[in-house]
């Protein structure tokens, strides 16, 4: 199948990042939905406007914008459209507070800092971090969300009801739509043919919380999608996925490899966080090496949640070490 119905329509957008175009989703019926926005860029909101014309529409008639999650290359537009054209902004409660500005983003990135130095960063590589954030941010702003969803909750777009389910990993607020009658998913970043979805780390939702472990909630996420019955996935980036139980399979395999790569480091003796990035990524720009943290962090966190390692903490520094056990920790 790959055929999905008239009345959704992907319209592709050109970003700045590495990841490369990202598709949104055009909804047709009461009330006219857009699904994500593209990143804040002069050439995004361009091949968005000729998308929507395309299809006899204008910004103007978006009555409903819906955010899958709280990444620059699915809202950075939200504000712009919301106040072209009126319409309410809908997102999961864990993106709500980044969306609308209410966190405050130098702590966040404070925390990001901290995170970084306790995983052995070099700071003149935390700088190049930093900046790479910064290039990041500027291709998004804040927006107000008018309306929150979460799992359980329906959407009902035209003569269609869908299913909002909570997909944590790839970002923490990450929602997905399903329409149970066509099993088509609406997946976002949760699912990608081409690449694996990175499990990127984020702050906690309250000051002093415990970190989140993105990868080990991405997993339960995966297994539970597996387990849908699915005909066809539209993704937010790359072709649609028409098996998505043999995709889930493979990406578990890649986990697979990647947990026995960690451990033939560590099986040199305790390592920081950085050592092992260095020893699997060794060339890196500024946001690939965060992202290549938080692979190998959220990794070393299934590890430890298995009990196949340990950390302890010199001068504030995280030092992981095998603690025995060859366990499969995707099975």
């Amino acid at each position: 199948m790959t055929h999905w119905p008239a009345s959704i329509h992907q319209i592709t957008l050109p970003t700045p990042f590495p990841v490369g175009p990202v598709h949104v989703y055009l909804l047709e019926g009461e009330p006219l939905t857009l699904l994500d926005t593209g990143p804040r860029t002069p050439e995004a909101l361009q091949e968005l406007e000729a998308g929507l014309a395309a299809l006899g529409y204008g910004v103007r008639d978006l009555q409903r914008i819906v955010i899958s999650h709280d990444h620059a290359d699915h809202y950075g537009l939200a504000a712009t459209l919301a106040e072209r054209s009126g319409a309410q902004v809908l997102a999961h409660p864990r993106c709500a507070a980044r969306l609308s500005g209410d966190e405050e983003s130098g702590g966040s990135l404070n925390w990001y800092a901290g995170l970084l130095r306790a995983a052995g960063v070099p700071l003149a590589v935390q700088l190049r971090v930093a900046g790479g954030f910064r290039h990041v941010n500027r291709h998004s702003s804040t927006v107000r969300v008018d309306h929150l969803v979460d799992e359980g909750d329906t959407l009902r777009l035209g003569e269609m009801r869908w299913e909002v389910l909570h997909t944590a990993g790839h970002a923490a607020g990450l929602i997905c739509l399903y329409q149970r009658e066509t099993r088509l998913l609406l997946g976002s970043d949760h699912l990608i043919k081409h690449i694996s979805s990175n499990a990127i780390i984020e702050p906690p939702e309250r000051e002093g919380a415990e970190r989140r472990r993105p990868l080990v909630e991405y997993w339960a996420s995966l297994r539970r999608v597996a387990e849908m019955d699915v005909d066809l996935v539209l993704s937010g980036h790359g072709e649609p996925i028409e098996d998505h139980r043999a995709l889930i399979e493979r990406r578990f395999a890649f986990y697979q490899e990647r947990l026995d790569n960690i451990r033939a480091v560590l099986s040199a003796g305790p390592q920081t966080v950085w050592a092992i990035v260095q020893a699997l990524f060794p060339r890196l720009g500024a946001i690939d090496t965060f992202l290549a943290v938080s692979e190998v962090l959220g990794h070393l966190d299934v590890m430890e949640a298995a009990g196949k390692v340990r950390v302890t903490g010199v001068n504030g520094i995280w030092r992981y070490e095998l603690t025995g056990g060859n366990a499969n920790e995707s099975g």
